[in-house]
């Protein structure tokens, strides 16, 4: 837990920086995925994508693979303000992000210190 808890600042700073804002792209709505077919779309869409994503994306899956809600959720927050997403992937990480988010709700009402924090630096920031 206290390695959990070290890594908030930056995870809270990290928010900040990001403002939280995925874009959903041409107007969408984000579309439903399940939190299990996040990884498999992640890698077929990021697959080709610039070096820098691809580390993103990992990062985000390596987050979701721990049940790290709150870190996947930043994580894709960040790789939605990157300019150089093509449509498809733009609209993929809104559903991430909306999918995510659901969940971390979930793990903050069972006492996920993080994902309680992020969540309120979330509320904060609108």
């Amino acid at each position: 837990m206290k390695h959990r808890l070290s890594l908030l600042p930056s995870l809270v700073v990290s928010c900040f920086l990001i403002g939280f804002g995925a874009g959903c792209g041409a107007g969408k709505p984000p579309k439903e995925i399940a939190a299990t077919d996040i990884p498999t779309e992640s890698r077929n869409l990021f697959a080709k994508a610039a070096p820098e994503v691809r580390e993103l994306a990992g990062k985000a899956l390596a987050a979701l693979d721990a049940q790290d809600w709150a870190t996947a959720w930043v994580t894709f927050q960040a790789i939605g303000q990157r300019q150089d997403l093509t449509p498809e992937q733009r609209q993929f990480v809104a559903s991430a992000v909306m999918t995510l988010g659901a969940e971390m709700q979930k793990a903050g009402a069972q006492g996920d210190e993080r994902a309680q924090a992020v969540q309120r630096m979330h509320t904060i920031s609108k």
